[in-house]
């Protein structure tokens, strides 16, 4: 059984996300894990917090269920937490061996909601036992036909992530779309990992689409997600590598915040 792990602060963003992780596992066997924090460790009124939230998630799952109709393949566990935000669904998803974390990207409307501002971005450091999907608020559920994948390939892809890849685009019979964007100058062993990821990928994959660079990666990987009508996104988040480019520049906050396809951030250090 899929082990999902939804954190939610009620906003229209969570549950825009809850809502397409059903819609997505609609014919798999899952448990939903369905998770508020809400309040801080040393709250004087945490009793009167977790009864607000027990109350919050009865009510979300309720929602849940009018909308998309009962799934006799799907269960709900709901838990209020009190702790720091990111570092407690952090070790939630760890000690529950979660499968997949989803959580939604900040709505132009929806500014101050805490859990999805910079503290997504917090969630994707913290969580590297499994993988995240960012849902974008706007969107609506369809099916996924491309899932672009893309890398500078310095390391190798590992199996546990080719498997996760596979299963995504197995979920709806999708193609998997290599996309790269050309660098001056790239080494071997980069040559050879994509080599070996392509190879990977191969029964499921389109012919790799090599773009060059335009203004920057963010827009260059933008104007391909909507050229080439991407329905999903996937990258590896490598702490002291090619993602660490993205956040210390705050691109990837800014890639997040643009797209209108899912975002699919898988870990090179799964626990």
């Amino acid at each position: 059984m899929l082990q999902v792990l939804v954190p939610t602060d009620f906003s229209n963003n969570s549950y825009n996300a809850l809502y397409y992780a059903a819609r997505l596992f609609e014919g798999k066997e899952c448990r939903f894990h369905i998770v508020n924090v809400c309040s801080k460790e040393n709250n004087p009124d945490m009793e009167k917090a977790k009864l607000e939230s027990a109350q919050g998630l009865d009510s979300l799952v309720h929602r849940l269920v009018r909308d998309v109709g009962e799934n006799n393949k799907h269960t709900f566990y709901k838990e209020s937490l009190c702790s720091d935000m990111a570092k407690g669904i952090a070790e939630y998803a760890k000690e529950n061996n979660m499968d997949l974390t989803v959580i939604g990207n900040k709505g132009k409307e929806e500014i101050k909601h805490i859990l999805f501002g910079n503290n997504a971005m917090q969630l994707v450091r913290e969580i590297t036992c499994c993988p995240i999907l960012i849902v974008p608020l706007e969107i609506d559920f369809k099916k996924v036909d491309k899932i672009a994948f893309t890398s500078n390939f310095a390391y190798p892809i590992t199996k546990e992530n080719i498997r996760t890849l596979r299963f995504f685009n197995g979920l709806m019979d999708s193609v998997i779309v290599p996309m790269s964007i050309e660098e001056e100058k790239v080494v071997e062993p980069a040559k050879r990992n994509k080599l070996d990821f392509l190879t990977a990928v191969s029964e499921d994959a389109a012919k790799e689409v090599k773009l060059p660079l335009l203004e920057g990666k963010v827009n260059t990987i933008l104007e391909f997600v909507d050229l080439w009508n991407i329905d999903m996104l996937c990258m590896i988040y490598y702490p002291h590598h090619f993602f660490l480019e993205f956040i210390g520049k705050g691109i990837i906050k800014e890639l997040n915040t643009k797209l209108k396809v899912p975002f699919l951030i898988l870990s090179s250090t799964p626990n």
